[in-house]
């Protein structure tokens, strides 16, 4: 049988435009791919906006388990624990997820809010922020503080305390505060009116050999017992006249003590 050149051609055709076909199919597939993990990537910029402004609402615990929402302006002092918006690098789940906005910390709600590129006030979902390192100068070069989300996986009466805790000094052995912001209720002019105000819960951890334990109260024989048996420190102690009983003087002392430790 002969084949015409002409056959020969359009078979040669079809060849190339199937190739072709496989080539771009595989090519979609591939930006498929592509363009998914970059969506994944950049969920928290599609995050859902923050409450409004006009009309913020914060949830009261009253007596005989009763419960309300009040507006904020009606609430004595601040939800947040800052009032300015704060230049801060957020960090996601795997750590190399960063970034830079200006942000509030709710400590009464514990929300992360944060203004986008277009100024639009927006709240992370719960957890998604897993540190957020707060630059009080504005010079992402320097950090004033910081908040972490469930250090450690901290417990607290036997449970996860899912909330942020503020890290106060860094190094092998660390000082954690949380800090949970109710609304306290008191009654005024002979009892026909409601006042509120936010009241602080505190509490402090010990975070070492990566264990973060909660200290039962502020003073010498608390903070010690998760220190080795030493009287290294005893002369720094009573020269500095440190009796534990703030947290700056707790810091003081660890900062010393891991300095000496390195």
């Amino acid at each position: 049988m002969v084949i015409s050149n002409t056959f020969k051609v359009n078979i040669n055709t079809m060849k190339k435009a199937i190739y072709n076909k496989a080539v771009l199919k595989v090519l979609f597939i591939a930006i498929v791919i592509i363009t998914s993990n970059i969506a994944a990537a950049q969920v928290f910029m599609e995050l859902k906006p923050g409450m409004s402004p006009k009309e913020p609402m914060v949830q009261v615990y009253g007596a005989d388990g009763l419960e309300t929402k009040v507006p904020y302006e009606k609430v004595k002092g601040t939800a947040f624990w800052n009032d300015n918006w704060l230049l801060a690098t957020l960090t996601g789940e795997t750590g190399k997820e960063t970034w830079v906005f200006k942000t509030k910390l709710n400590l009464a709600t514990g929300e992360v809010y944060f203004l986008d590129n277009e100024n639009q006030e927006l709240v992370a979902d719960k957890g998604v922020i897993k540190k957020i390192s707060f630059h009080i100068k504005g010079d992402t070069a320097i950090t004033d503080a910081v908040f972490i989300y469930n250090y450690q996986t901290s417990q607290l009466n036997n449970k996860t305390v899912n909330s942020y805790l503020q890290q106060l000094n860094g190094g092998k052995y660390q000082l954690l505060k949380l800090c949970n912001r109710r609304v306290s209720t008191a009654d005024s002019m002979f009892g026909t009116l409601k006042r509120y105000y936010f009241a602080d819960e505190v509490k402090y951890f010990i975070a070492h050999n990566q264990k973060t334990e909660p200290v039962k109260r502020l003073n010498k024989e608390s903070i010690l017992v998760y220190f080795p048996v030493s009287s290294g420190y005893n002369e720094w102690l009573a020269q500095n006249k440190i009796d534990f009983r703030k947290e700056d003087q707790i810091v003081s002392f660890l900062n010393y003590y891991n300095s000496k430790s390195e």
